[in-house]
């Protein structure tokens, strides 16, 4: 067993160009910890009466009793390192030797597992942080996760009970988010999402995403490099869109600012979760002209609506949609009907080299062995990883208050490259993006050749 630790070890080294100075230490301890668990064990989650999962807090030698401040010093490097000390029970959720977050993501619903993936990457960076990165200010971070059933009262309903059981809210992620916006008001609980998809969650004073994503404000990027990668295309684009408050709502502040851009659109149609023939919508695309289609919503939908294409022999030049396509499900499901698709992302690319992916994969396996990352994933761990280290900053006497006050202050995040520069405290949408194309059921950078392409903001008015 060592051999072979030895082994993986080299192996992911080899990958990531070599581990001397390129990595820093956090990254360094979290490649010798074995496959197959953590540093230590992970107690069994529980399920609890109101419905809330307990994930526990790992333990090891050394780890903090949760009554007790945790007396081991952090390993150096620890992205945590500069908190010593502990103020014992600050406030709710937070005691000498634990912090509990919360995760409300969809997990069942129309789509099951929708944005499961955003609680798996926010449990993968709390068992990654409590084995390899000591503690914050003494205190370890347990999880409890919440289901919001791709519905607004569910989201509510777990908003509410984790404004009673957790410190904070941390990576997560509902396609119906304006539910649990007023409770989350009104308790005052710090909520560091992987992104807020509706106008009225990003309105609310206590939310923020580390995707930092607003409907009315939309990078001018996007839009120009479609026009530079399909210039003969631009003057005959359609935009499609699923007919829910998140997907309608960032598709008519898209379109406005790709017409803004000179992209002129020949037909715009929303399609209801419940309709299942697409044929129709296929014929006026056909009809129109239509050679570019844009798509917003659910990838399950996006698959449907090319299957019907490719029934009707209509091939665009472009099918471009949002990250959530962005998935080794996507391409399982759609197979060739789905190659070619086109999708905007401003995170880093999973065919590319990145530290803080490599460890955002290594530990998604641990968690969740077989589970795929996905863009949302990403983002929840950049969620928890700014969380952690904006507590540290506020330092042992950790109130919900003063974790606010400093998240208000992070303007320029980027999860040490994981993601674009995201404006979090000021919740100005990133002006930088990339494009990647499904070739052959590989994704391969578009444009720009490399990195980000950065723009300038465009408001829509719509949702601002």
């Amino acid at each position: 067993m060592r051999r072979r630790t030895a082994l993986v070890a080299l192996t992911i080294c080899a990958l990531l160009a070599g581990c001397g100075s390129r990595l820093t230490d956090e990254q360094r301890a979290a490649l010798v910890v074995p496959q197959g668990g953590s540093a230590g064990t992970q107690d069994s989650a529980v399920t609890g009466e109101d419905g809330a999962v307990s994930e526990g807090t790992a333990q090891q030698p050394g780890a903090a009793n949760p009554q007790q401040p945790d007396k081991q010093p952090n390993p150096p490097g620890s992205i945590a390192g500069g908190c010593r000390g502990t103020g014992g029970a600050t406030d709710k959720g937070v005691t000498a030797g634990e912090i509990t977050i919360a995760n409300i993501s969809d997990i069942s619903g129309p789509v099951p597992g929708l944005f499961q993936s955003a609680q798996q990457a926010t449990k993968a960076f709390v068992e990654y942080f409590n084995a390899t990165q000591g503690s914050v200010c003494g205190r370890k971070l347990k999880l409890v996760s919440f289901d919001s059933r791709t519905d607004s009262g569910g989201d509510q309903q777990a908003t509410s009970q984790a404004c009673e059981q957790a410190f904070a809210l941390v990576g997560s992620m509902s396609a119906f988010d304006q539910g649990g916006g007023p409770a989350a008001t009104g308790c005052g609980i710090p909520d560091l999402r992987a992104s807020t998809v509706t106008a009225q969650r990003q309105r609310t004073p206590v939310s923020f995403g580390a995707a930092s994503n607003v409907v009315n404000l939309v990078s001018s990027a996007g839009p120009d490099l479609v026009k530079s990668s399909f210039p003969g295309a631009i003057g005959n684009a359609a935009y499609m869109y699923l007919n829910a408050d998140a997907s309608a709502q960032n598709a008519r502040s898209m379109q406005k600012a790709a017409e803004a851009r000179g992209i002129r659109f020949v037909y715009s149609q929303a399609i209801d979760i419940a309709d299942v023939n697409y044929a129709p919508y296929v014929a006026k695309l056909k009809e129109t002209g239509t050679k570019i289609v844009y798509w917003i919503g659910s990838a399950q939908y996006a698959v449907r609506l090319q299957q019907a294409m490719r029934q009707q022999g209509y091939t665009p030049e472009a099918f471009i949609t949002d990250p959530s396509a962005y998935d080794p499900a996507y391409v399982r499901q759609g197979g060739a009907a789905v190659d070619g698709t086109v999708v905007y992302t401003n995170g880093a690319l999973f065919e590319e080299s990145n530290a803080q992916v490599a460890l955002y994969k290594q530990w998604l396996g641990r968690v969740a062995p077989g589970a795929a990352p996905s863009y949302f994933g990403m983002f929840a761990w950049a969620a928890a990883r700014l969380f952690v280290t904006t507590a540290a900053k506020v330092g042992p006497q950790l109130t919900r208050k003063a974790m606010l006050d400093a998240v208000r202050q992070v303007h320029d995040f980027t999860a040490e490259g994981m993601v674009a520069p995201q404006d979090v405290g000021g919740k100005r949408t990133s002006a930088c993006m990339t494009l990647v194309k499904l070739r052959g059921g590989t994704w391969s950078r578009l444009a720009p050749a490399s990195g980000y392409s950065c723009g300038s903001l465009i408001d829509t008015g719509v949702g601002g």
